[in-house]
């Protein structure tokens, strides 16, 4: 290596930047599921950072793309390379990006400095040029090739990458963005320095760039952009709902047919969408048509579309073809159709050429290219159509098609003498429904035929639905079903199956339990309940639909394995079989888009659905991975059957196809539809399980769930909620919580009328009106429980007291508690999700787990009670001291670098008390003191002076019989005890004293028991109760700490009016003011002095006073309240709010140009207002989606830059209001100076928000003194 660069900066290996943070996730999810196949970092380092994020996604994606990793220092790239040896798409490069000449001067880097603002003056300019210089000459010097982004591309063939990281050199990223131009998604760290500050804006103000991500909070903020490749753009200008329809149904990877591709308009809309993993088949038969379809395919770059010149028919053979001119080569067809001129001057359109071309089968063609199936085909051949369906009867009779798109065109039927219905029957013949393609692009009614003088349709293999459902007595609700049943607009069958199943295969549960099959339960077999004659009455009026099953009278099923089986004889074609137990309500609109799920995703083969699961009338359980919400196997209610199929099992449900040689293969495990997707249709249906006392009589008897109904009964008489639901349904093991129907915002469909006890089934509009009615928070922060696990000190007390405070002043609404392993103390009122246990030697992995929580859980917060993090959810971090930080403690220590990690993760902070929060803004200069919430902690009820007689039993119990001092807490290090025994050595009278230590019940360390002869040493483990007693019953608590995040039993020991003897260090003042004795830590002699002082009666009696009343400034209940407060102005914190904050209310329902007059208007006028760098406005979006309303704004935006060169962005803030809680509507309103009217007004809104009160403004009133008024009033 150069002398001259052996020592260089470059050359040593630095601490990876992007690691465990969003940005990093977010790059490795990117990775993981997007369409990419070539990826190029800049600036790789040693490849812990960022490369790993890229490595660890691009493992997982199907596509197995390459990364292509630049770094430039030779040292660097020597580790980058034997990290990833092993990794075949890893592909390193030891290059600089670009050419020296590439580097901007230094006039460039110093005008960048002095004029924006920029990270960069974090640095003296000096060191800022010196890094230039430093880059420069590493790269001259080093021998490296110096245009490796250029050297990159050549050798691998690539005109454009598919991801980009740009992270090199702070001075390069403008001229590397320059090379990297047309990738699909760029990734930019350093947004606010030299590095991409420019390149951030460029790619804003670029309309074919969308800005996925920015956060310029992470180190010096970062951004991604993604290239504007809407599927769109590729559309033609007519067809847009068949386009639409395509962009939905056509996925990557798929395989395309597009027959009669003219001049290529699907062919590359379907490239598109089929992507690198994908292929398009194209074909055109006539010549010059098919050189344009060419030429058009090459120029868009469809690489993975295949044109043949070939007509598709039902025989091979050569036919004749008739072309009309270039204008109308649309109409090319094998028939001979008249078509009027199209500009009207009441003329045929002649055919100018009649050839022969080579035509083809598909059936044939598929056969010779050994392709076995078609995801999708689009046929438009001018009438012939049915024809081509001829030559694929095989594909068609082997369901071996998909999707297929088809034109029905009257007037080219007429010019080959055939009939729409033709084509249709083909279809219908071979197992296949036809459906109208809404304007939308949805899938419309079916269809049978068409009398359209031009249409096009989709077709698809016949989803019929075949339900199941085992019942004995199931009134009311096997009544509900029915009613939905006969309203849906597909093929179904409803297989009934009626009886008791007995206990010979059943679990052995059944049986420990004490379950038995008693006549109360049943009437010779069948229900005894009125379902037996409701089904008889069912049966006769809908015989083509429903069937039931039963045993002969008297007899029983054997097992529900039969039962469940007994159906499958009788389904003789492919379908969906969905499971629907009598008490579970699925309304019309979920079955029918369950259904279109499964069409839309062909290769799906099972769903797994959410509950809401009823354990009464009104109540739910709330919490999910748990009893009843068991995702591994619950609710698992829909498969995709085909004859041939067997139940292997009946709970829980599996569904197997025989296998040879005794195998079999369970359909759900292959590709199911899981929770979270079918969640998002809003596909939870209500299951009413629990709801009537013959429900719960039924589990007692059957299943042998002992005191079942008196238990039961019990829940129904409690009234506070959320709450464990094992406290009263004793065969509940887990922390399975309930909680009211209606602070969950559910309306059960099924409700009984008080008037008549009869229980009646709401409709959807029914439904929709009451919902309307229920407040149902939209907010929600998530507390990490970690600490009851790690341990049960301080700050477990800490945590507890807030939780039992938030239950009762109805916080506890907007809050989930991870309970690690069940370790978290249970609070009625408070909502639990139980997560795995908490290791030091998986950080990573547990991040990723509680990103999963709260991605499921919708989080707006997260905290943890001790450090944790989830990825890229905002968090606040609650700081209980900087001890280690202080002390100078090893920070390799895993618990401390979660610690720091949590708080650069942090977006807010709580300090528990003014010193720890000095600590904290101290010891990370970079946190602002205004983002620190002090919350000082408080001292419960526990903690007050005992009866003489409970501290004369405490001391009987432990065998105390002289006075005593109290130590809590102790040991050696900064709690500085051995003080406390140095000065207890020193006193004259120390034989008259015991001394008792909490905290440890093990023995007095060595060091210690030199200083105690004569006495005895009590080391006690004790509950609050007894500690309080303790505190009670002592001389003094000696408290001699060198530091303290606040100083908990210092406030607990004067609550229990007991004399504290502590030093003035940290936080220790600020907890304890003048109701302490306060001595130097290092003063042995000073603390003798005051062990003989507060024995003194009139110094004793003042101290117990005064710390009386310190205690009293100390509660739980008014930390709780800032903390939570703080909590709410966390979750504010993205709206940017500054000096000055208006809002506006749009009425989104108006016409775009209506809405954007409105807002060019109040957006112009406040951005060139003088004061506009301290005005942030808010806009109302709670009836648009964020999405849309972001697409807007940016469009208004750029608007104002292209047509008036004002660029908003640079003062005035504008921050999107979405979907608010109430509590957050009251502390944002209490920061909003006015509301702006606007002509077209959401008024729904304005009162949700409770915005009406405001101080209001026309726009258009705000003249200069009306200005300074408002602004400086």
């Amino acid at each position: 290596m150069n002398n001259d660069i052996s020592n260089s900066e470059l050359n040593r290996l630095i601490y990876p930047e992007i690691k465990n943070d969003e940005f990093y996730a977010a790059i490795q999810r990117i990775a993981r599921e997007e369409d990419i196949k070539t990826v190029l970092e800049i600036g790789s380092s040693s490849g812990e950072g960022s490369t790993e994020a890229f490595v660890t996604g691009l493992r997982e994606n199907p596509n197995k793309p390459t990364l292509f990793c630049m770094e430039v220092s030779i040292t660097r790239f020597a580790e980058l390379k034997k990290r990833y040896e092993n990794e075949s798409f890893v592909k390193p490069y030891n290059v600089s990006s670009v050419p020296v000449g590439s580097f901007p001067d230094k006039k460039q880097v110093v005008d960048f400095y002095n004029y924006t603002q920029n990270n960069l003056k974090f640095y003296p300019i000096e060191t800022v040029i010196g890094w230039l210089r430093q880059d420069v000459e590493y790269i001259r010097q080093s021998g490296v090739f110096d245009n490796g982004i250029q050297k990159i591309k050549q050798e691998n063939n690539i005109d454009f990458f598919d991801l980009v990281l740009i992270d090199g050199s702070e001075f390069t990223g403008s001229a590397e963005l320059d090379e990297v131009y047309g990738a699909k998604f760029i990734c930019l760290d350093d947004i606010t320095t030299f590095k991409n500050y420019n390149n951030h804006q460029k790619l804003l103000a670029d309309p074919n760039y969308v800005l996925l991500e920015q956060n310029n909070a992470i180190r010096n903020g970062y951004s991604i952009f993604h290239k504007s490749e809407r599927i769109e753009n590729y559309f033609s200008s007519h067809e847009i709902s068949e386009q639409l329809l395509v962009s939905k149904l056509v996925r990557p990877g798929m395989l395309v047919f597009d027959v009669g591709a003219n001049i290529g308009d699907y062919s590359i809309l379907l490239s598109k969408l089929v992507g690198s993993s994908g292929k398009v088949y194209s074909f055109e038969p006539t010549i010059i048509t098919f050189n344009k379809l060419q030429e058009r395919l090459s120029k868009s770059k469809c690489n993975n579309v295949y044109p043949l010149q070939n007509a598709v028919y039902s025989h091979n053979i050569q036919i004749e073809f008739n072309e009309f001119s270039e204008d109308f080569s649309a109409w090319n067809s094998i028939g001979r159709p008249q078509m009027l001129d199209p500009q009207g001057s009441g003329q045929y359109v002649p055919i100018v050429n009649t050839g022969v071309v080579q035509a083809i089968t598909l059936d044939s063609f598929c056969n010779d290219n050994n392709i076995q199936k078609i995801d999708y085909l689009k046929v438009d051949v001018e009438g012939a159509e049915s024809d081509v369906l001829q030559g694929a009867i095989e594909l068609l009779k082997n369901k071996a098609i998909y999707f297929i798109q088809f034109e029905i065109s009257q007037k080219m039927l007429e010019g080959l003498n055939r009939k729409a219905k033709s084509t249709f029957d083909i279809l219908i013949e071979n197992g296949y429904e036809c459906h109208l393609i809404k304007q939308n692009g949805d899938i419309g009614e079916e269809v049978t035929d068409s009398n359209s003088f031009y249409e096009n349709y989709i077709a698809f293999p016949r989803v019929p639905i075949h339900f199941f459902t085992i019942v004995l007595n199931g009134q009311p609700f096997i009544q509900y079903h029915i009613e939905v049943f006969k309203q849906l607009p597909f093929k179904w069958h409803w297989h009934i199956v009626e009886g008791v199943a007995d206990f010979k295969h059943e679990s052995i549960m059944f049986f420990q339990n004490g379950g038995c099959i008693t006549d109360e339960v049943h009437n010779q077999g069948f229900s005894n309940d009125g379902t037996k004659e409701y089904l008889d009455e069912l049966a006769k009026l809908y015989p083509e639909n429903i069937t039931v099953y039963r045993k002969s009278e008297g007899i029983f099923w054997d097992g529900h394995l039969e039962m469940v089986n007994a159906p499958l004889t009788n389904i003789h074609e492919e379908c969906l079989l969905w499971q629907v137990d009598v008490d579970e309500l699925w309304t019309l609109k979920q079955l029918c888009a369950a259904r279109e799920m499964f069409i839309n995703q062909p290769d799906k083969t099972a769903a797994f659905y959410w509950c809401w699961y009823f354990v009464g009338e009104n109540l739910v359980i709330s919490t999910r991975h748990c009893y009843a919400q068991n995702p591994k196997q619950e609710w698992l209610r829909t498969w995709k059957f085909k004859p041939g199929l067997v139940w292997a099992c009946h709970s829980p449900p599996i569904l197997v196809e025989p296998l040879l040689d005794n195998q079999w293969i369970d359909i759900a495990r292959i590709n199911p539809f899981l929770h979270k997707e079918t969640e998002k249709e809003n596909l939870v249906f209500q299951h009413f399980s629990y709801v009537l006392a013959k429900q719960v009589r039924f589990k007692e008897l059957y299943y042998g769930y002992k005191d079942g109904v008196s238990q039961w009964t019990a829940l129904q008489q409690y009234n506070k909620f959320p709450v464990l639901l094992g406290q009263f349904l004793g065969w509940v093991k887990d922390n399975t919580q309930v909680d009211t129907a209606t602070s969950m915002g559910i309306v059960p469909i099924a409700q009984r009328e008080l008037s008549s006890n009869n229980w009646k089934f709401l409709q959807l509009d029914e439904v929709k009106e009451k919902i309307t009615h229920i407040k149902k928070s939209t907010l929600t922060i998530v507390i990490d429980g970690v600490f009851f696990q790690l341990y049960q000190t301080g700050i477990a007390r800490v945590w507890k007291s807030l939780l039992e405070e938030w239950s009762n002043n109805g916080f506890a609404k907007h809050i989930v508690v991870l309970d690690r392993a069940g370790t978290a103390p249970k609070i009625p009122g408070i909502r639990y999700r139980t997560v795995e246990h908490y290791d030091y030697k998986n950080t990573n992995l547990d991040r990723e787990m509680l990103q999963q929580v709260c991605d499921e859980e919708g989080v707006d917060l997260f905290i943890s009670s001790y450090y944790t993090t989830p990825t890229t959810t905002p968090s606040v971090f609650m700081a209980y001291d900087m001890i280690p930080e202080v002390m100078g403690w090893d920070m390799n220590n895993p618990m401390w670098q979660e610690k720091h990690q949590g708080i650069q993760h942090a977006s807010a902070y709580i300090a528990i008390s003014e010193h720890t929060a000095h600590d904290l803004t101290n010891c990370f200069s970079d946190i602002s003191k205004e983002s620190v919430t002090v919350a000082y902690c408080g001292v419960s009820n526990t903690f007050s002076p005992a009866e003489s007689q409970d501290i004369n039993a405490f001391k009987n119990k432990y065998g105390i019989t002289k006075p005593y001092f109290l130590s809590v807490g102790g040991g050696s290090g900064y709690k500085n005890s051995v003080l406390f025994f140095k000065a207890f050595s020193q006193l004259a009278s120390s034989s008259g004293f015991d001394i008792v230590c909490t905290g440890s019940s093990g023995l007095l360390v060595p060091e210690f028991r030199a200083y105690t002869s004569g006495s005895t040493v009590q080391m006690l483990q004790l509950s609050d109760e007894e500690l309080a007693i303790a505190y009670s019953g002592a001389v003094a608590l000696v408290y001699p700490s060198k530091y303290e995040g606040f100083g908990m039993p210092v406030i607990e020991a004067m609550a229990c009016g007991c004399p504290v003897i502590t030093c003035p260090n940290a936080s220790i003042p600020e907890v304890a003011g003048e109701a302490a004795i306060y001595i130097n830590d290092d003063d042995v002699n000073g603390l003798a002095n005051a062990l003989c002082e507060v024995q003194k009666p009139s110094v004793r009696k003042s101290l117990i006073a005064a710390g009386l009343a310190q205690a009293q400034k100390f509660s739980w209940s008014k930390m709780a309240e800032i903390v939570s407060s703080a909590l709410i102005d966390a979750t504010l914190l993205n709206l940017s709010l500054k000096e000055i904050n208006l809002i506006i209310f749009p009425d989104w329902s108006q016409p775009e140009e209506l809405i954007s007059l409105e807002l060019e208007l109040v957006i112009k006028t406040l951005a060139t207002h003088a004061e506009s760098e301290k005005t942030t406005l808010l806009i109302d979006t709670s009836d648009i989606a964020v999405e849309d309303a972001e697409l807007f704004l940016s469009s208004v935006t750029m608007n104002f830059l292209m047509q008036e060169d004002l660029d908003i962005t640079e003062g005035l803030k504008i921050s999107l209001v979405g979907d608010l809680a109430e509590i957050q509507w009251e502390t944002l309103l209490s920061r909003i100076n006015a509301r702006i009217i606007v002509e077209h007004e959401n008024q729904q809104a304005l009162m949700q928000a409770k915005a009406e009160n405001l101080a209001s403004y026309e726009i258009e009133s705000f003249s200069q003194a009306r200005d300074e008024q408002f602004f400086f009033a």
